[in-house]
């Protein structure tokens, strides 16, 4: 992002979407964001560019409005998102190169410490922890593999956000990305697809819980 300005906007903006102050279908104006964030244009005006690259806004006329995936289109990408996943992490296990080892457990350890501070930022726990499933991907040696389960992930982004908001939630997912780490280390492609294949459906059945009645009501 072009700067620290347009982060904050960013957050800010997120954290809003997040929490539901801005509902699905409202519209976003320039001069409304700058106003409540008390930001000028040019970063209010970044953050919004990368929100509709991200799929979390689309552009109307020249406002914006909010974006929210139903469950229903939660179930079907996760329907997607799950073998892929789960082959992803078998094939890292028999081809991650010691760079990719060595950068999944730095992510790791970003994500432990994001994890136990007093107050975590869901958005950049949903940062990281996507991004150790992308190095994952990377590390599966396939490209289509990779383009794919980004795209899938982008389209997740409320959701993959609105997930760490949950402490269950948050230690959940460090035991379970050690678990899959551990496994792909070992170059156990069996156990790598084993523990994937259980975390995407912890991950599934916790959304339908607890996230899919909050899409309901924002429907």
């Amino acid at each position: 992002m072009a700067s620290n300005l347009s982060k904050m906007a960013y957050d800010e903006i997120l954290k809003k979407i997040v929490a539901g102050e801005y509902r699905q279908g409202q519209l976003l104006t320039e001069d409304k964001l700058c106003k409540e964030l008390n930001m000028s244009r040019t970063p209010v005006r970044e953050a919004l560019r990368v929100l509709e690259s991200e799929g979390v806004i689309k552009k109307v006329n020249r406002s914006y409005t909010v974006i929210y995936v139903t469950a229903k289109e939660v179930e079907f990408l996760y329907e997607v998102r799950i073998p892929l996943e789960i082959t992803a992490s078998g094939l890292a296990a028999e081809r991650a190169t010691e760079q990719d080892i060595q950068e999944m457990e730095r992510v790791l350890r970003d994500v432990e410490g994001e994890t136990f501070k007093e107050n975590p930022d869901p958005a950049k726990l949903a940062e990281l922890n996507g991004y150790f499933h992308d190095i994952l991907a990377r590390a599966s040696g396939n490209p289509f593999l990779q383009s794919y389960l980004r795209e899938v992930r982008l389209k997740l982004r409320i959701v993959r956000v609105t997930l760490f908001t949950s402490f269950d939630r948050r230690l959940d997912e460090l035991r379970e990305h050690k678990e899959i780490f551990n496994a792909v280390k070992a170059r156990d492609s069996s156990r790598a697809r084993e523990v994937m294949s259980e975390h995407e459906r912890n991950v599934l059945e916790y959304l339908r819980n607890r996230v899919f009645p909050i899409l309901l009501q924002r429907s």
